[in-house]
């Protein structure tokens, strides 16, 4: 084991066929979690210093090559700038008629570049949550990454006003070991990391050692992982070679035929929680939203439905199913 690449052992088995009882609060059968991924203006750009500019998940990343030596592509930056300019706004005001939040996972940078948004999506109650430092950019080594992710601190806090952020992450990187270099920082800054959404492993929460404690020593209260999705992620609409949606119905499909299993099985004593990724600039176009506002109002007229953010989902289960009580699951199996 070194430094640079702790990850717990590989755990196929899970909770199994042994489902919680009363998993969510008042009996809910399903926690359905929206996420917000904020990513525009931290991305790959000579604007931001450099060198190529961004070549995926805008419009036209199917034909359009990054432009190298420094040279801004405003094409690129125009499809990243309605994300704030006109997404942002739409979205906004669609979870406000629910009086719904979500939880912002938030490339630093991108907060800088917002002018008012950072302090109302405080003042909305929103979860500010962290996405790294710049977007698909978290370093090749632990060192860097560690100064990428105080970076990450400085800037979500100077943008909000808020001292206790981020308490959540989702990177989704496996080039180095970003949990491990979170658990060091979040030390160091002394903000409880309250959970890690970097897995796609479960459509539960379940606990991991605390990489620190694993690989320093020390006390192991663990690391809460709370699981995300790529099938309920509206980059579906900029997927290729068939494992993509166009049409705003065929996302629609999706998100109901996830939400309905779920909730079958919620309604059969095993409830389980649900994510729906959103982008600025991918869900919020005009016709894609009206994907997003059938389901919401799908939802809305179903029973026992926990509409809340990630940070609510890991204070429920730190109090009724703490690290000292239950531990790794793959503990229990011997692995």
């Amino acid at each position: 084991m070194t430094t640079q690449y702790w990850l717990p052992p590989r755990d196929y088995v899970g909770y199994g066929l042994k489902q919680e009882k009363e998993l969510w609060p008042g009996g809910k059968k399903i926690a359905v979690s929206f996420v917000l991924n904020y990513e525009e203006g931290a991305e790959h750009t000579p604007w931001n210093g450099d060198e190529t500019s961004c070549d995926s998940l805008h419009e036209l990343h199917y034909d359009r090559k990054a432009t190298t030596g420094g040279k801004r592509d405003g094409l690129v930056e125009d499809m990243f700038e309605y994300g704030i300019r006109q997404g942002l706004p739409r979205l906004i005001k669609l979870f406000r008629k629910y009086g719904w939040k979500w939880t912002t996972w938030t490339c630093a940078r991108a907060f800088e570049t917002s002018g008012p948004y950072p302090k109302m999506l405080v003042d909305d109650g929103h979860e500010i949550a962290c996405h790294g430092n710049r977007w698909r950019i978290h370093g090749d080594n632990l060192a860097e990454a560690k100064a990428h992710i105080h970076k990450s601190f400085d800037r979500l806090q100077a943008a909000t006003g808020l001292t206790d952020v981020p308490t959540g992450w989702f990177v989704g990187t496996g080039t180095i070991s970003m949990k491990l270099a979170r658990a060091e920082v979040h030390k160091e800054r002394g903000v409880p990391l309250v959970y890690c959404s970097d897995t796609y492993a479960s459509d539960e929460p379940y606990w991991i050692p605390d990489p620190a404690a694993e690989v320093h020593g020390g006390e192991d209260k663990g690391m809460l992982m709370i699981p995300y999705s790529l099938c309920t992620n509206d980059h579906r609409f900029f997927v290729a070679s068939g494992a993509g949606v166009s049409a705003p119905d065929d996302w629609f499909e999706m998100l109901k035929a996830e939400f309905d299993q779920l909730y079958a099985e919620g309604e059969a004593g095993a409830p389980k929680m649900m994510t729906i990724a959103m982008h600025n600039r991918f869900v919020c176009k005009p016709g894609r939203i009206m994907a997003l506002k059938r389901f919401m109002a799908y939802i809305a007229a179903k029973e026992d439905v926990w509409v809340c953010t990630r940070r609510e989902i890991a204070a429920f289960w730190r109090e009724k199913y703490p690290y000292e009580v239950v531990g790794p699951t793959y503990k229990h199996l011997g692995l």
